[in-house]
């Protein structure tokens, strides 16, 4: 999604999305009733953060296809 960006952009959003992930899974981690440390969210925030960037800058366009 993120293919048209120049390199040094797509690694600015790929640092940012992943801090939102492992900040969210804290933060959750953190108030929710479910005995869970903040350590473990943030873990969980970094998977799901890694899938996220992959998604973000992995290209979706048909390998085959001319470019216009």
């Amino acid at each position: 999604m993120l293919g048209p960006l120049p390199a040094l952009y797509r690694i600015i959003v790929s640092v940012c999305a992943l801090l939102a992930c492992v900040g969210l899974g804290a933060w959750l981690a953190f108030t929710l009733p479910v005995p869970l440390l903040a350590g473990a969210g943030a873990s969980i925030g970094a998977g799901i953060g890694v899938v996220v960037v992959l998604l973000l800058t992995h290209d979706f366009r048909d390998p085959g296809a001319t470019p216009h």
